[in-house]
């Protein structure tokens, strides 16, 4: 998945919440990809782009339980406190 295809500002949303104002969108992808697995993108972003669930599941090659297991690992690695700062713009 190409950084340009990333719907960073929609995963970072659905995943904490409108919590302030947040950097650029090209900034919020590199994050993403810094901070996240290949399959932990993939899954964010077909969720927040409302791609199919078997979609999903046959591209990541998983059941219903890993996919959750794999939101939910990605999103509780978002909410630690030094990565959530980098989301967002600091005065």
């Amino acid at each position: 998945m190409k950084l340009e295809e990333l719907k960073a500002r929609e995963i970072i949303i659905f995943a904490l919440g409108e919590r302030g104002t947040l950097k650029s969108d090209d900034e919020l992808a590199v994050i993403l990809k810094k901070r996240l697995t290949k399959k932990e993108r993939f899954a964010l972003n077909a969720k927040v782009s409302g791609v199919q669930l078997e979609e999903t599941l046959k591209a990541l090659n998983a059941d219903n339980e890993r996919y959750e297991a794999i939101i939910a690992g990605a999103i509780k690695k978002m909410k630690n406190e030094t990565m959530h700062k980098e989301f967002y713009m600091h005065n």
